[in-house]
């Protein structure tokens, strides 16, 4: 990744605390375009994704706390949860007064598009993409013709988590990176005594169908697939499918998979499973479920004979913070973004959640995460959320029945493939 001068000398440890002049100037700022000039009275209302309670609303605050007593400009901030996706759109359309909200940075750049601010200046001013992932920005910017309208923060990916003790009891010294490499690392963690694998239904199940039939014909002729309901024209559907089935019908997966989330996740916290393919938050939802100390490995999920996808194609998605174009105050709250997002606080916040740092040079990872940093610099293709299973919103719930039908064994692959078909 590039580092330039800027990120070295601006965002090394000794300069976190400089974080709001360095990456920004908060206090000092030129007013974006068509913003009024901040007063020590000004307020900023920002409508957060997060719950009060969380790490990461914890984090936040303190930042705002920080923020306020540099400039005298407060962040009122009103936590929303995650229903800030259903909500800040009608709010916005009747008037409401909010100056910057946050949620899956795809949902701000794409659907809350039309809200938000075009950043790409203050964002060149400031020099924030030094701090970013180059794939995050990219992948932002393509939503917009090139316009950037999003400031994504505390990435993750999607891959296989593994309790490395298991796989070391079960003799297993090398990480699979082929399917058939899967199903042999499966065979030997069965024959030690515990469950190779598990999952839960819905997105857990999706996300098995939608890597396995992504790593046979990339997620474009997946989509496809999808939107023209050409599940039986397309001879990988029923490879995938089959795959997919040997996982269970083998005895690979628990018996209790696919399991009511989070039933599933949790039984690596509880020692009975080793693997689950998820995202890069889940290490710390099975830690505060269970309150599992589990040494944690990662690999990304792996190839097929054939397939036009490797290991550089993941799920790599981001939280994301918006500005709405309506603000008057669109630097300052740019500025208390960046105070956020970068430097110490992007740290704290990593750490408090055992999440991916969004700055860069932030290049120590929590223990959980720490596994997948090695691939995730190397990741060069964004997957969609289950690699497009889930797009189109008048079919993804039959195809996601057909999928839990599958993984329950309730129906064949072939059955699986003209049942979808016949949408």
């Amino acid at each position: 990744m590039k580092k330039g001068n800027f990120l070295k000398v601006l965002c090394g440890a000794a300069a976190a605390t400089m974080l709001l002049t360095a990456c920004g100037g908060a206090t000092n700022s030129t007013p974006a375009s068509g913003s009024a000039a901040a007063t020590s009275d000004t307020t900023l209302t920002y409508w957060s994704m997060w719950n009060s309670t969380e790490g990461q609303a914890k984090v936040i605050q303190e930042a705002a706390d920080a923020y306020e007593a540099k400039t005298g400009i407060k962040i009122n901030i009103e936590w929303k949860g995650r229903d800030v996706k259903k909500l800040v759109g009608a709010a916005l359309d009747a008037g409401e007064k909010i100056d910057f909200f946050d949620q899956d940075y795809i949902y701000v750049a794409q659907q809350a598009g039309k809200y938000c601010a075009d950043l790409t200046d203050m964002v060149a001013a400031s020099g924030f993409e030094e701090h970013a992932l180059p794939i995050l920005i990219d992948t932002a910017k393509s939503y917009n013709d090139g316009v950037l309208k999003v400031i994504p923060y505390q990435p993750y990916t999607t891959g296989v988590w593994y309790n490395k003790a298991m796989f070391e009891a079960a003799g297993i010294e090398k990480t699979p990176e082929t399917f058939p490499e899967l199903l042999e690392v499966c065979a030997k963690l069965k024959e030690s005594g515990v469950n190779p694998m598990t999952c839960d239904q819905g997105d857990g199940t999706a996300l098995l169908m939608g890597y396995q039939l992504a790593r046979y014909i990339g997620q474009d002729a997946l989509l496809e697939v999808v939107e023209n309901k050409s599940w039986a024209e397309v001879p990988e559907v029923k490879k995938a499918a089959e795959d997919i089935y040997s996982l269970f019908s083998n005895g690979y997966m628990s018996e209790y998979a696919p399991a009511k989330a989070p039933d599933g996740a949790n039984e690596l916290g509880y020692g009975e499973s080793a693997m689950l393919l998820q995202a890069s938050w889940v290490p710390n939802e099975i830690a505060q479920n269970t309150g599992a100390e589990i040494d944690w490995g990662f690999f990304p999920w792996p190839e097929v004979e054939g397939g036009v996808d490797g290991i550089e194609a993941s799920m790599v998605g981001a939280q994301g913070f918006g500005i709405v174009d309506k603000s008057e105050h669109k630097q300052e709250a740019f500025d208390f973004i960046m105070s956020v997002v970068t430097g110490e606080n992007d740290l704290k916040m990593a750490e408090a959640v055992s999440a991916i740092p969004s700055d860069t040079a932030n290049t120590q990872w929590p223990a959980s995460v720490a596994g997948a940093e090695p691939y995730f610099k190397n990741m060069t293709k964004t997957y969609l959320w289950a690699v497009g299973l889930q797009e189109n919103v008048n079919y993804k719930d039959y195809i996601q029945q057909g999928v839990d039908q599958l993984c329950n064994m309730e129906i064949t692959p072939d059955e699986f493939v003209s049942q979808l078909a016949g949408m």
